[in-house]
């Protein structure tokens, strides 16, 4: 007797989760939307920023300026390392101690250096 194979497993059209971008695609749309119309907005608001208002008082925020600097010349925002590739592991209580005192220390010692050379 013939051993028949049947249709089994395997890949199938439609099947399987659907990726995120497309379940989501209608909030996506709807977030998109709302910040494309709120970009006059917060571009006026990083150029207040960037350039102060002397009238009230605020000076210019240099952070600001260099963003938008940054965005119209099209440098990106560095980062250190990706967090995906970032595998240290956060610092307990007893280790974020040793570490303050250890940073305490050495700016002790290079206060005292300064001090020691200006002199």
């Amino acid at each position: 007797m013939p051993i028949t194979q049947t249709k089994r497993g395997g890949v199938r059209e439609g099947a399987g989760r659907k990726p995120k971008a497309l379940r989501y695609a209608n909030e996506f749309a709807e977030a998109e939307g709302r910040i494309i119309a709120a970009l006059p907005d917060v571009i006026n608001g990083l150029i207040r920023a960037a350039t102060g208002d002397p009238e009230s008082g605020v000076a210019p925020d240099v952070a600001a300026a260099k963003y938008l600097i940054d965005r119209v010349f099209g440098r990106v925002k560095e980062q250190g390392a990706p967090m995906a590739e970032d595998a240290t592991a956060p610092l307990d209580e007893n280790e974020w101690q040793a570490e303050s005192e250890l940073a305490a220390k050495e700016a002790a010692s290079a206060r005292q250096y300064r001090d020691l050379m200006a002199s």
